[in-house]
């Protein structure tokens, strides 16, 4: 009778293994009936359930006592070199899973491109990483971009996914809008006015129609001196949620003075830009953020640059800056950050490479450092209590709004990536990736 053997047994699990494991992320597994050193493909569907045409061959080895020279982290497997030419030949993208069945788990690697390497056919071996190399649901995002030609979408493959974005939710604001009838026709009267009553400013208003709005009261404080006329309140909740187009324009315009206000002076507003910036510290010192999430070590909002040679003298300051935009969906309010930089040759003179600077940092960001950008502006506007002053209450920031996705794209596949940045001649590079640990 004839026999099946030991390697027999194992090839024939580990492929029973890699068909439940694909058919269990929603794909198909098809086997080669005439198996030369192919056993199969993966054909992959996406979040729609449609056959995407996208597949990978297969070459599945199994083992029941474990691949030679195995650690915890790495093990090696020798190929065959008739194997190696046969998959070099077939120019499509060819895989190896090595499934081992003590423990019921595989790892994958390409290798149509791993022997693409003179030297690596030579010595016929390929090396597995068993935390990066893992033959899991992970992997199936990798694997089905290997199929699809430079230049089209991948498929978008079931899954979930949290995204957050760039939209910090406004929890509410001030109760009240004060009005009244004022004699100032612009800004720069008002600002006057203030300045002859002592030199005591505040920003928080728009002036329409000859009349005066704030989130502030106007019977007191440095606004006070600006209103010739009774001062009457409406609800803020009519405006918030107004209809009308230019009193939505005006309550946005009323915010954005607010905000600034609230931060100053801090925060300066550039206005050809249109952008608001960390203010350099009187002493030019860094200035840094603290974050609130846990492990977060803060951001330096504004950061100085020494000379090589002379190394007490600034070249150009680093301050971080935004634009930032109240927009409402559905009754409810948001702030946009768009984080971005700007740049000073002394913290306050705006630096002629101020566009060549931002360039190149932009050039550098990839999604994490971004979104670190994002949480750093959403953890600063959100304010906090200090020794000498309560958190303005007139805007109240919650948290960046987070949105579930029914699928997903694995970045590292979709964006190519490239090795991180190093510290550049001049030190603009370096510091920018201050990440929590």
């Amino acid at each position: 009778m004839p026999q099946r053997s030991v390697q027999q047994r194992a090839g024939f699990r580990g492929e029973a293994f890699v068909d439940k494991a694909v058919s269990d992320a929603g794909h198909v597994w098809n086997d080669t009936k005439r198996d030369f050193a192919i056993d199969g493909q993966i054909e992959f569907v996406d979040a729609d359930r449609e056959v995407t045409g996208v597949a990978v061959l297969a070459q599945v080895k199994g083992t029941e006592v474990g691949f030679r020279g195995a650690t915890e982290t790495e093990f090696k497997f020798t190929c065959k070199a008739d194997h190696i030419a046969y998959w070099l030949r077939l120019g499509r993208p060819v895989v190896l899973i090595c499934v081992d069945l003590r423990f019921q788990q595989a790892w994958w690697k390409r290798v149509d491109t791993w022997f693409a390497d003179p030297e690596r056919k030579a010595r016929r071996v390929v090396q597995f990483d068993k935390a990066a190399d893992r033959f899991d649901l992970d992997a199936f995002s990798q694997l089905s971009a290997l199929g699809v030609p430079a230049g089209e979408p991948l498929p978008r493959l079931e899954g979930s996914e949290q995204l957050v974005s760039n939209l910090l939710t406004i929890e509410g604001f001030a109760p009240l809008i004060y009005e009244a009838s004022t004699p100032c026709r612009d800004r720069g009267d008002a600002w006057e006015r203030m300045r002859s009553n002592g030199n005591q400013f505040e920003s928080g208003f728009v002036l329409a129609a000859g009349r005066i709005f704030s989130l502030c009261r106007l019977d007191e404080g440095p606004l006070a001196v600006l209103c010739d006329g009774p001062v009457t309140s409406i609800p803020t909740q009519n405006w918030a949620t107004t209809e009308d187009p230019d009193l939505q324009r005006r309550f946005v315009s009323l915010l954005n003075f607010t905000l600034r206000s609230a931060h100053h002076p801090e925060l300066v507003w550039h206005p050809t830009k249109k952008v608001v910036y960390m203010q350099a510290p009187p002493d030019r010192s860094s200035r840094k953020i603290k974050g609130r999430y846990r492990g977060s070590r803060g951001r330096t909002f504004f950061t100085p640059y020494f000379g090589k040679d002379d190394t007490t003298k600034i070249t150009f300051c680093r301050h971080y800056a935004a634009s930032l935009y109240f927009r409402r969906w559905s009754e409810q309010w948001f702030l946009e950050i768009n984080p971005t930089y700007h740049f000073t040759i002394d913290g306050r003179r705006d630096s002629l490479y101020d566009a060549e600077y931002i360039q190149k940092i932009k050039r550098l960001e990839r999604n994490n450092a971004v979104y670190q950008l994002v949480r750093a502006w959403a953890d600063y506007l959100q304010g906090d209590d200090t020794l000498f002053r309560s958190r303005d209450e007139r805007i109240r920031f919650g948290q960046l709004l987070k949105l579930d996705c029914d699928a997903a794209i694995d970045e590292s596949v979709w964006i190519p990536q490239e090795p991180a940045p190093k510290p550049s001649v001049n030190g603009l590079a370096e510091g920018l990736w201050e990440l929590p640990q």
